[in-house]
């Protein structure tokens, strides 16, 4: 007995039919892909954000008080091109430069840096070594990028009933500072469609800082930080 062999129409119809699985199989896991990608994309931001609000919160927290107080703080000015920056003395006991002989004294300052088509929010650590005749001295350090991902940071200073956008009375604090840190989570938009595209979300970290030793407020107030999600027009639009 003979073998009979495939007609054209059956070769055809498996053919369809391989083809079609293999569609199918290949769009699952282009779509499980994508849903990996989103999720690792939201995690570093608010990973990143977590983080540079923590090594913040940490600073605030290690001011130096009392006599050697250097603390200022310059709210953004979009007309010269002037970014935000948070600049003061602290206390680390971690060495900046490892094994290097260093007290534990340090000058650290925060700003938000425009490099390129992204946002970087830097922290400048210098150490301190005797006493500096001027700011020009302990102008350099070491320049450490704590994340990409936050697009706005912006501080207050409350002291004598009032919020100031500014501080700069370098040898005194402030009674408490509000510094909130924004970061885009672009990881919604990145796989989308430009018909479907949907606004970024804004990761939001707040930290309030009250001093030990100022005037009371009124009210207690503790060391707290907190997220919040929004959404903005844009990733470089500035959190209010």
């Amino acid at each position: 007995m003979k073998n009979r062999g495939f007609t054209l129409l059956e070769v055809i119809l498996a053919a369809t039919l391989t083809a079609f699985v293999a569609l199918v199989a290949i769009a699952g896991l282009r779509s499980v892909s994508m849903t990996r990608t989103t999720i690792s994309q939201a995690s570093d931001a608010a990973d990143s954000l977590r983080y540079a609000a923590e090594i913040l919160e940490r600073d605030l927290a290690s001011v130096v008080r009392g006599q050697g107080v250097i603390f200022e703080g310059i709210a953004a000015d979009s007309a010269i091109g002037m970014p935000s920056s948070l600049w003061m003395r602290v206390y680390q006991t971690e060495p900046a430069r490892p094994q290097s002989p260093e007290s534990d004294l340090y000058e650290v300052e925060y700003s938000l840096l425009q490099s390129e088509d992204k946002m970087l929010f830097v922290r400048r650590v210098c150490p301190l070594v005797g006493v500096e005749a001027d700011r020009e001295e302990t102008s350099g350090g070491i320049l450490t990028v704590l994340s990409e991902s936050i697009i706005d940071f912006q501080a207050q200073y409350y002291d004598n009933g009032q919020w100031l956008d500014n501080w700069l009375t370098e040898t005194e604090l402030p009674q408490l500072v509000l510094v909130t840190l924004a970061a885009s989570d672009t990881s919604d938009i990145q796989n989308t469609s430009e018909t479907d595209r949907r606004k970024p979300r804004i990761l939001q970290r707040t930290i309030w800082m009250h001093f030990p030793g100022q005037p009371h407020l009124g009210q207690t107030l503790s060391d707290v930080s907190e997220t919040t999600e929004t959404e903005s027009e844009g990733s470089q639009t500035p959190v209010q």
